[in-house]
C-alpha cells in the first residue's frame, strides 16, 4: 500500500467509525514511540481525516 492508494476496508472497522469502507491512503504517519512503527492517515467520504493503525494492511484490500 502507498500513499495516494484507495483501499476497502473491513465493515467493521467502516462501522465502528461510521464510515463507507472505500477511503483513500494521505499519508504514513511515523509512530513517536517507535521509529519502526507507523500509521495510516486516510481520506473517508464525508472528508475528515483519521488515522488507522499499519494493521489495515492486512485487512484491507487495494481497489485503485
Amino acid at each position: 500500500m502507498k500513499v495516494g492508494d484507495m483501499i476497502r476496508l473491513q465493515q467493521a472497522t467502516a462501522n465502528c467509525w461510521g464510515i463507507q469502507r472505500n477511503v483513500v491512503l494521505v499519508e504514513k504517519v511515523p509512530t513517536p514511540d517507535h521509529p519502526w512503527d507507523y500509521a495510516w492517515s486516510a481520506l473517508v467520504s464525508d472528508g475528515r481525516v483519521i488515522e488507522f493503525g499499519r494493521q489495515i494492511e492486512h485487512s484491507s484490500e487495494v481497489v485503485q
